[in-house]
């Protein structure tokens, strides 16, 4: 009889307390992640305890690490592979995410995290002079801004619904943003829209 396929990465963990260190097994083995002592793991879950000697893991495939936002910037420049810096108490859901993005090639950081690494108010002007918005683009921002609803752009515009949301879903790209009150609100800051 063959071995069942396992589509999960393995783990090893290495955290200073043994405490944690069976919670962290816990919670892996009841998500059906193998948890193995070897060191032929898939991602490697460290604690703050590896911040001393954090060269050591420049050999780990993917490392997910514990504790300090320092992580956050360590980990790019020592590990080759995909990477998760999370907070020592990171939820389940957060921990399991980290894992498989880190088993991925990405890299994991808790939202709160997000944008620390490179804080868009400190963008170069030329990236904002970059920025290249269509006519039709402009139109719709404006209208944005005015607060209309796709359905009453279409109609100022005389085009069809389905060609703002395509113009939108354009701005939300160029604008660096996730939603109309962004788009808005980028738009102003770049002097495209004023109010």
């Amino acid at each position: 009889m063959t071995a069942p396929l396992t589509l999960l990465p393995s783990v090893r963990i290495a955290v200073s307390s043994a405490v944690m260190a069976a919670g962290l097994a816990a919670l892996l083995t009841s998500a059906g992640f193998p948890v193995t002592p070897e060191p032929e793991e898939d991602v490697l879950l460290v604690d703050d305890s590896w911040l001393a000697d954090s060269e050591a893991l420049a050999d780990a495939p993917a490392v997910v690490a514990l504790g300090s936002p320092d992580w956050a910037a360590l980990l790019p420049e020592l590990v080759a592979g995909g990477w998760a810096a999370l907070p020592a108490d990171a939820t389940p859901a957060e921990l399991l995410a980290g894992v498989l993005g880190a088993a991925a090639g990405l890299a994991v950081l808790p939202p709160d995290q997000v944008g620390v690494l490179e804080n868009p108010d400190d963008a170069d002007e030329s990236e904002l002079s970059d920025i290249t918005l269509t006519p039709r683009e402009l139109d719709v921002l404006n209208l944005l801004a005015l607060g209309l609803s796709n359905k009453r752009a279409a109609r100022d515009l005389g085009v069809s619904e389905s060609t703002v949301k395509f113009h939108v879903a354009s701005l939300y790209s160029k604008l660096g943003v996730q939603s109309r009150a962004g788009a808005v609100a980028r738009g102003i800051g770049l002097g495209l829209v004023s109010v």
